[in-house]
């Protein structure tokens, strides 16, 4: 299932990568990257963080990038991970984000 966002949210996205069916370890990575339909894109480390915890990466989006996004659309993510011994892997099975039209374009 799609992840659902509104445009105008603002908060960080969370995504847990998997490779073969294993949760990634950022650990195990010397960047990621990470393309939100066609013009967004952000970066581990840098942009984005990571979580150990729960082996989550958290995506920033401000409100002007949600509002970005096409009104009752859908936006693709599609990750590629550089790995600490130089292999470059793509996720195969990239996630989705629902976009839901806002009634308000203010931002607050």
């Amino acid at each position: 299932m799609a992840t659902k966002i509104k445009q105008g949210d603002a908060y960080a996205l969370p995504i847990q990568i998997r490779l073969n069916g294993e949760l990634i370890n950022a650990d195990d990575v010397e960047t990621v990257e990470f393309c939100l339909g066609d013009a967004l894109r952000k970066l581990y480390p840098g942009d984005v963080t990571y979580e150990a915890g729960d082996n989550t990466f958290y995506i920033p989006l401000t409100q002007d990038e949600t509002f970005s996004f096409p009104a009752n659309g859908s936006v693709s993510v599609d990750i590629r991970v550089k790995f600490t011994g130089g292999d470059v892997i793509g996720v195969l099975k990239p996630d989705e984000l629902a976009v839901y039209d806002a009634v308000s374009e203010v931002r607050l």
